[in-house]
């Protein structure tokens, strides 16, 4: 190997064999670059960081840890990737290569000339996560070689078996060898501007890896026929195609068994799987029908649209888990949003329950005029749902009775709401254990595998398994799995319907609890609650045409029909959560269908419906209380400290307009309720006081926004609770409710 490189000149490294195939991918196989790509991009921390996408490659947690065995199933799972990719590479390449076809194995002499690319990867990917568990999980050394050497073996494991498939029949993979190979005597050649390269098409000599040390040179096929040449390629072809299937074949039949434990692998490996699976299938149809693969693709996507719209072939939808669907579907339409609006009869009703509520409420409190508190928990993912029951916990307990007694309202959006929940359940249910540090734990656990996992196995192409709630059936998705795993991590406590909550939130023996998911049609909010707020879909102001906007939908009013109370609890909180393509959005019985997607789209905080909520009530609160305390729980403060502002590039200028609304998404919204909340502490007949509780204080504290969190993410979350800001906060939160 030195000697050669001795002998190889600057000007005919392009006679090097791996080099040539390294352009040869740029020329002819963008394609599977492209998935390099995203994989070099997650590896380096520049694509998915916001949403924690890298954390879950460098600390793949597996059965709750993060092992090994985790690092081990990384490895096969990459090992997948590489052996997806060239048998891809070979079916594009190979025959520009008709030397190929006179050495030894010619698919695995392919494969070790085309690994530039693939060991790249794998030592800059070693190295991201080596430093990673070593600065940012503080392991153990001896731990992180044990995990290199873990990952390192998964691959190599998974490639010496696929290839051993290839190899299998010596018949088919010599067909053409000569025994005499023609070493490699020297490296010359004339001298070609370098252009020249680029853009010539002439057979050329080269210089290949004959396994791990031994140089061959190519020889001429000018003396074969060409239908010699075609059977080895073909041969070749039929083996890579036979891979493909049985790979595809047994990643569905695994998606089969999802609910079994052993298989909720790794979100990062469910993420390089579906890498994987995508590739394979347009590998797959590469090999049979070339260019003629993408008139097809696209045909078949115009097809499965219509067919979706048409008929209920690909027509995927997500159930809300309780609902009938059997039944006629409710209308969906502007009229019937505005007689119900308009209906005397829910309004008033609505209105008489709350107000019932409140009188127990108050009751409880043993106050003559208690402060009414109210939580706002900011969407966030796992990382809202975990600060959200931190700030609660440590409320009840530093200020005790008095915060949990005169506690009315939660609302909010995503995880926020799903913390916010969690501590409401073991209010009522387990009140003298609500200090336990495995509720914490319970809360912060994963999320995110069992839902990948579902997503890249069946979730996107087939959906054949269903379960059964309340009597009706359901297609298992990955809607289905999330909330599988949210029950079994709080060990079922929020196994309930909706109508659970709503005897004891009448009596006043635990706040009332509002999502507010955001209807992807039109944008309007549906109110989700054991209560029925009707009163606030009433219009507030008047019109001469009698054209109002109805921006809310009461979910108990709309689908009474349908009895609304038995929706499965924690479908309302996921409903709530609907981040767009991490989970699916929630269809819902009508005609035609409803789609629900989170809440944080229209309201990240609550504080729009918690203003609605003061203004319709405000009459009642200034007799019966001494004003409003309003505890927001926000992920990241309004203004992060040590923050700056870059200089906008040519590309910046471009993509602005289109990426404007989604980069200031959360700071618009901050700014329209701060609007919200200065016009309700003007004019509303009581103080209204405002409390933050921030988790991210900075820009240098990353936490990512995801369904996952590391070790290291949930001691800072749980940390926070104590910071400086946030314990001045707790301090005036006192004073205002003693």
């Amino acid at each position: 190997m030195l000697k050669f490189f001795t002998y190889l000149k600057f000007s005919n490294w392009k006679k090097f064999f791996p080099f040539e195939l390294v352009f040869g991918l740029i020329k002819y196989n963008l394609i599977s670059l492209f998935y390099w790509i995203i994989l070099f991009l997650i590896a380096n921390d520049s694509l998915g960081n916001a949403f924690g996408i890298p954390l879950l490659f460098y600390s793949p947690e597996y059965l709750g840890n993060v092992s090994g065995l985790s690092f081990f199933l990384l490895g096969i799972s990459l090992g997948g990737f590489i052996m997806g990719f060239q048998t891809y590479s070979y079916i594009k390449l190979g025959p520009r290569y008709s030397f190929l076809c006179l050495v030894k194995s010619p698919f695995l002499k392919f494969c070790i000339n085309n690994s530039i690319l693939p060991i790249t990867f794998i030592l800059f990917f070693t190295y991201k996560f080596v430093r990673f568990q070593y600065t940012e999980e503080q392991t153990d050394p001896w731990i992180i070689t044990f995990y290199v050497v873990s990952f390192l073996f998964g691959i190599t494991l998974f490639t010496a078996l696929s290839l051993l498939f290839f190899i299998r029949n010596k018949k088919q993979n010599n067909i053409l060898q000569d025994s005499n190979e023609n070493p490699v005597q020297s490296v010359v050649g004339n001298k070609i501007e370098w252009y020249n390269y680029f853009r010539s098409e002439k057979k050329k000599t080269f210089y290949y890896l004959d396994g791990f040390t031994k140089i061959g040179q190519s020889r001429s096929t000018k003396h074969l026929e060409k239908a010699a040449i075609e059977k080895v390629y073909s041969n070749n072809r039929i083996n890579a195609f036979l891979f493909e299937s049985i790979a595809l074949i047994s990643f569905f039949l695994v998606g089969m068994f999802n609910n079994t434990a052993i298989l909720e692998i790794p979100a990062a490996v469910s993420i390089v799987l579906l890498l994987t699976i995508i590739h394979m299938l347009f590998s797959a149809l590469m090999s049979w029908f070339h260019r003629w693969s993408y008139p097809i693709i696209f045909l078949a996507i115009y097809a499965m649209n219509y067919l979706s719209i048409h008929t209920h072939y690909f027509n995927y939808r997500n159930f809300a888990y309780g609902l009938n669907y059997e039944k006629q579907k409710i209308p969906f339409n502007n009229d019937l949003i505005h007689n119900h609006s308009t209906d005397t009869t829910f309004i008033s009703n609505s209105y008489k329950n709350i107000l019932q509520s409140l009188n127990a409420w108050k009751k409880q409190t043993g106050k003559e005029k208690p402060k009414l508190i109210i939580i706002c928990s900011s969407g966030g993912g796992s990382r809202s749902a975990l600060w959200s029951f931190s700030v609660l916990q440590n409320c009840s307990k530093k200020l005790g009775n008095s915060f949990e007694s005169q506690l009315q309202l939660l609302t909010g959006a995503s995880g926020g709401m799903i913390g916010s929940a969690y501590y409401r359940e073991l209010l009522y249910a387990q009140p003298n254990q609500i200090q336990d540090p495995k509720h914490n734990e319970n809360i912060g656990k994963d999320l995110l595998n069992k839902l990948s996992f579902s997503a890249s196995t069946h979730d996107m192409f087939f959906r054949l398994k269903s379960f059964e709630y309340n009597q009706h059936q359901y297609t298992q998705d990955r809607g289905s799995a999330f909330e599988d795993q949210l029950h079994k991590n709080t060990n079922q406590i929020l196994e309930h319907p909706l109508a659970y909550y709503k005897k004891p939130e009448l009596e006043g023996r635990i706040p009332i609890l509002a999502l507010t998911p955001t209807i992807a049609n039109d944008g309007r909010r549906l109110i989700i609650s054991s209560q029925s707020f009707s009163f606030l879909t009433a219009p507030n102001y008047t019109s001469f045409n009698d054209n109002f906007a109805n921006e809310n939908i009461d979910f108990q009013t709309y689908f009474k029909p349908l009895n609304p109370g038995e929706l499965r609890f924690s479908t309302a909180l996921r409903m709530s959560a609907t981040f767009p393509f991490i989970m699916p959005m929630t269809t819902l019985p009508t005609e035609p269908e409803m789609q629900i997607m989170d809440a944080g789209i229209r309201d990240n905080y609550g504080v729009k419906f918690s203003v609605s909520y003061l203004y319709a009530l405000k009459d009642w609160i200034k007799a019966n209380t001494s004003g409003v305390v309003i505890i927001q729980i926000r992920d990241t403060k309004r203004n992060l400290s040590k923050g700056s502002y870059e200089k906008i590039s040519l590309i910046d200028k471009i993509t602005i307009p289109f990426g404007n609304m989604y980069k200031n998404f959360p700071r618009t919204q901050d700014f329209d309720q701060e609007q919200f909340l200065s016009m309700a502490q003007k004019s509303l007949p009581f103080p209204v006081d405002l409390v933050n509780m921030n988790l991210r204080e900075n820009y240098k504290q990353r936490i990512s926004l995801s369904w996952h969190l590391t070790k290291r993410e949930k001691d800072f979350i749980q940390s926070a609770v104590y910071s400086e800001q946030n314990m001045q906060a707790l301090a005036a939160l006192e004073q205002l409710i003693k």
